[in-house]
């Protein structure tokens, strides 16, 4: 048996299998016009399963699971290319970034948001500062605040489970995202050492950030609602036995000393910023797009999801999925359901990528738009 022959024998049945899929494509497209004309949905389901009834039982039984999965493909392109056809686009109504001094809202001076507030306003804007991101939340979907500011992943311990957890039960729009290098110390009262430190204070993702050091350290810890909090918390304090970890300047900030510096289990430690608003602003730079939805829980849902983007050419730059909230009570079939959470790169001022979002908003049980937006 000769490999090269047999390989010519395969590019053979490739070039058949072409020329195939275009004679498909075009009467897919004079299906779609047929389909316009009589006011008829993309999706046939019985057609489908008649499809697949009929191909699986045409090939040997080992085959028939593959050559079902080869004519799944083949029927999502060519809905791909009839929803490209049939989908009348709807516009997104954006809105021009707020003029003047924008408010933001973040949780406490001192803080790693703080930072990041300086990075998306550079140091122009009027910051008020909330006691948790549900409050920053709320103060943004009420119009309190223009923007919100709020840790969304760390490079290191992933992603921040309170703001995902709050992101199902608001409305907003991502205007923005930005990184802040992450350089946590051990902040101590003056005169105090290391080895007096039998606690350590500190928001839950820096003390993961740090479980290498704490590990080490044998200091009882215990969880703040930030890093600045936490220094706060020990400057005020009598006793010389807590230690904060912090940023070197929310330490200086509070009066505190530096006991230990470089602490982190990875110095090249980032955590990604989001602004957010009640308004959809979409820059002229705007690159990514993210959205939140639920998929059906059969076998296959996320591979023919994802078959769309692709067939767009649209790169998927992220993908998560959490746990669906008890606010989405109405589309919780199961206690194993989750929402999906996508980045992926594009713009909604191309009709492509509008109508493969049109298309759905109009065909999922849950789907949200969050933003269209570029970091800085």
């Amino acid at each position: 048996m000769d490999l090269n022959l047999i390989r010519g024998e395969i590019d053979k049945i490739d070039e058949q299998l072409a020329e195939l899929y275009e004679r498909r494509t075009q009467l897919a497209s004079d299906v779609a016009k047929y389909k316009k004309e009589h006011d008829m949905p993309v999706l046939q389901k019985d057609r489908e399963e008649q499809i697949l009834e009929k191909v699986g039982s045409s090939v040997s039984p080992e085959l028939k699971n593959g050559v079902q999965l080869l004519f799944t493909t083949l029927m999502d392109l060519s809905k791909c290319r009839q929803q490209q056809l049939l989908t009348q686009q709807r516009e997104f109504a954006t809105v021009p970034p707020v003029a003047g001094r924008p408010v933001a809202a973040t949780v406490t001076k001192g803080s790693y948001s703080a930072d990041a507030c300086e990075k998306f306003f550079g140091g122009s804007c009027d910051v008020r500062y909330f006691r948790n991101f549900n409050e920053v939340f709320e103060a943004v979907e009420r119009g309190e605040v223009d923007y919100g500011v709020l840790p969304i992943e760390n490079s290191t311990a992933g992603d921040v489970s309170t703001t995902y957890d709050l992101m199902g039960k608001h409305h907003f729009f991502i205007c923005r995202t930005t990184k802040v290098h992450i350089d946590h110390v051990l902040a101590v009262k003056p005169g105090v050492d290391l080895s007096d430190i039998t606690e350590i204070r500190s928001h839950e993702m820096a003390l993961r950030q740090c479980s290498g050091f704490l590990a080490g350290n044998g200091a009882k810890t215990t969880v703040m609602r930030t890093t600045a909090e936490a220094a706060e918390y020990v400057a005020g304090l009598d006793a010389d036995s807590c230690g904060a970890i912090c940023s070197r300047s929310c330490a200086k900030m509070f009066g505190l000393t530096v006991a230990a510096e470089n602490i982190a289990d990875i110095k090249d430690n980032f955590t990604r910023f989001i602004l957010i608003s009640n308004r959809l602003e979409v820059p002229e730079d705007a690159s990514v797009i993210s959205l939140s939805l639920t998929i059906p829980h059969t076998p296959g849902s996320l591979y023919r999801l994802l078959t769309r983007f692709a067939y767009c050419g649209l790169n998927l730059s992220r993908i998560e999925s959490k746990p669906i909230p008890s606010v989405f009570s109405d589309v919780k079939d199961d206690a194993f359901d989750v929402v999906f959470y996508l980045d992926f790169i594009g713009s909604i001022r191309s009709p492509d990528v509008v109508k493969l979002l049109n298309n759905l908003e109009d065909e999922l049980k849950y789907y949200r738009f969050l933003g269209n937006y570029a970091e800085i």
